[in-house]
C-alpha cells in the first residue's frame, strides 16, 4: 500500500503531453470554442510553444506552460468552456490583441556567424 501512495502524487503532477491536450479539447469537449484546427497541426503548435520557451530559456513561461497544460488535462469539459484554465494564464496567450510582448532574445552575429535582419 505504501508503494501505490509514493506513486501518486508522481502521477498527479505530471503534465499532459500536447496530443493528449489536443484530443481533449478537438474532440472529447465537442462543444468547446475552437478554431477546429487539425489534430497535427494543435500538436505542433502546443510543441512549438514549449521549445519557444526553451530556446528563450524563459523557465518562468516555460512552468507557466506546463502548469497550463495539467489545468486543461485535469479540468472538465465544463470547466474549461466556463474559462477556467484561461485566467491566470493570460500571459502564454500572445495572440492578444491588446497585449504587448516583452522583448525576447534573439540570434546574434556572435552565435552564427551570421547577421540577423
Amino acid at each position: 500500500m505504501r508503494v501505490l501512495l509514493v506513486f501518486i502524487p508522481l502521477f498527479v503532477a505530471c503534465t499532459p503531453t500536447c496530443e493528449r491536450l489536443c484530443r481533449k479539447t478537438l474532440f472529447d469537449c465537442g462543444d468547446l470554442d475552437t478554431e477546429r484546427v487539425a489534430l497535427d497541426e494543435c500538436v505542433t503548435n502546443c510543441d512549438r510553444q514549449e521549445v519557444l520557451y526553451r530556446q528563450w530559456d524563459n523557465r518562468d513561461l516555460l512552468a507557466l506552460f506546463r502548469e497550463h497544460r495539467r489545468c486543461v488535462g485535469g479540468a472538465s469539459c465544463e470547466d474549461l468552456a466556463a474559462g477556467v484554465c484561461y485566467e491566470g494564464f493570460e500571459e502564454l496567450y500572445v495572440f492578444d490583441p491588446d497585449k504587448t510582448l516583452p522583448e525576447q532574445p534573439t540570434s546574434s552575429t556572435a552565435d552564427t556567424g551570421m547577421s540577423v535582419r
